[in-house]
């Protein structure tokens, strides 16, 4: 495999945390090029729901340059893909950092309460892995007593561990250094969107001037579906369709006929909220002490 088709940039982190916009915005420009899949599932471990094992880093390297469509003669300054459970994949972590192309990393972390709920309400409003009828409340206490494996869905089943960040960016600063990665925040992303596109493409090696005039909208925001049936419909069938123009077409369509915008929380979720927020107070610390981060606004 040829190294130039191979990325230097990963969005490796968090889930739910703005990832989907960072790589729509970053694939418009002219001189990056952004894998056909937003998130690959290459470097992920086995038994991992996103595992495919036709197409997973353990047998080799082989195949994976077929999602970078890079035109013959052209020579992209940067290739990237953006699969935000690599911070916690152990196979990411072992063979990321050692690629031939030497690449960066980019983790955007989210406060820790807001993540778990947004993860939740997107497996449970855009999925079918957290049950429909299954509270906030309920899902909090069923990942703390390991009474539901959500369909084999780990990022669910691990959500609270996976929060504290600052313990799996600790483990990525030590394979890649501290001037191959760079850690921001959700709220910057949503407080001025221009000045981190600005900030990314710096550490990409981008002009980053593409942005001063850049039209901003965000991705991948999660719903609630009308009907519950359709939706069960459309979890089974999307996921055996390629992803094209077709598949964008029939995504607009459903999403037009059966889907609303989420609800945020309710009284007993924004209580719930409030528990889980202090959990993390220790852990954000850390985190910003470590990385030079600005959590004021997780306060």
């Amino acid at each position: 495999m040829e190294t130039e088709r191979l990325p230097n940039l990963f969005v490796a982190g968090v889930p739910k945390a703005g990832t989907s916009s960072i790589h729509t915005w970053l694939s418009h420009h002219d001189d990056a090029v952004g894998s056909r899949d937003k998130e690959t599932y290459f470097f992920v471990d086995p038994g991992t729901h996103m595992y495919r094992s036709d197409f997973n880093v353990e047998n080799g390297l082989a195949g994976y340059e077929t999602q970078f469509p890079v035109d013959p003669g052209s020579h992209p300054s940067v290739i990237f893909e953006s699969t935000p459970s690599y911070l916690y994949s152990a196979a990411a972590l072992e063979h990321i950092p050692d690629l031939p192309t030497r690449p960066r990393c980019l983790f955007v972390v989210r406060e820790p309460s807001s993540q778990i709920f947004s993860l939740f309400s997107y497996f449970q409003g855009n999925w079918n892995w957290v049950p429909p009828e299954m509270s906030f409340r309920d899902f909090l206490a069923a990942v703390r007593g390991r009474s539901h494996d959500f369909q084999g869905n780990e990022l669910a089943r691990d959500a609270l561990g996976n929060a504290a960040y600052v313990h799996h960016l600790e483990r990525w600063r030590a394979r890649l250094g501290d001037e191959r990665m760079m850690v921001v925040t959700f709220d910057e992303l949503a407080r001025d969107p221009r000045l981190l596109m600005r900030r990314i493409a710096e550490l990409a090696g981008l002009d980053p001037s593409f942005y001063d005039s850049y039209d901003f909208r965000t991705e991948n925001e999660s719903y609630a579906p009308r009907s519950q049936k359709l939706q069960s419909v459309n979890v089974a069938l999307r996921s055996r369709l390629p992803k094209g123009r077709l598949y964008r077409a029939l995504r607009h369509a459903y999403r037009a006929l059966n889907t609303r915008k989420a609800d945020g929380p309710d009284a007993a979720d924004r209580a719930a909220l409030a528990e889980l927020r202090g959990e993390y107070q220790e852990s954000n610390r850390k985190l910003a002490r470590t990385f030079g981060v600005n959590l004021d606004a997780w306060v």
